[in-house]
């Protein structure tokens, strides 16, 4: 059984920040907006969905071009502030602190969109470390894992359409 503590979590924003300021990175208007895009992000966002919501935050106040956001967003994926999701390249804020230490899987719904993380216990991956040390000569130095499939919310989903479409569908055989 999984226990959460009740502590305060820093926010997405108060990690970047503390994150930003450590690394000695300066917080630019672009970079603040950039975080506060991504932090109200239920799904990945495409670099180009990050550049619009970055601009109507900065009202008008400084510009930002797309050469900006991709080196705000390399700099922020080398901090592991985000995540790059696969298949679409979409970018999605870090959920985990402890990411530069703690091994995830990103799950990627293929129908809706949605990507989580799901931190993974040490007493589980240290078979897969452990063998890819040994057996392949490999040293993991990145540990994020991305599994696509289909969440719950649409396997259900799929499972009312097919009950539906069952019921419609004729019991006696055509003739």
């Amino acid at each position: 059984m999984t226990t959460f503590s009740h502590h305060h979590h820093p926010s997405f924003q108060e990690l970047c920040l503390k994150t930003l300021k450590e690394s000695g990175a300066r917080l630019t208007r672009a970079r603040m907006a950039l975080i506060e895009s991504l932090e109200s992000a239920r799904e990945p966002l495409a670099p180009k969905e990050i550049l619009q919501k970055t601009q109507d935050r900065l009202k008008g106040q400084e510009t930002v071009d797309s050469v900006t956001i991709y080196r705000i967003l390399d700099r922020f994926c080398e901090l592991g502030l985000v995540h790059q999701v696969a298949p679409s390249g979409g970018y999605l804020a870090c959920t985990h602190l402890a990411c530069t230490e703690q091994p995830h899987i990103m799950t990627y719904c293929t129908q809706c969109r949605q990507a989580d993380e799901i931190h993974v216990p040490d007493e589980v991956m240290a078979p897969l470390l452990w063998f890819l040390r040994s057996q392949n000569k490999f040293e993991a130095k990145k540990h994020l894992f991305q599994l696509d499939g289909t969440c719950a919310s649409c396997r259900q989903d799929l499972r009312v359409k097919a009950f539906a479409t069952s019921e419609e569908a004729p019991t006696e055989p055509l003739s």
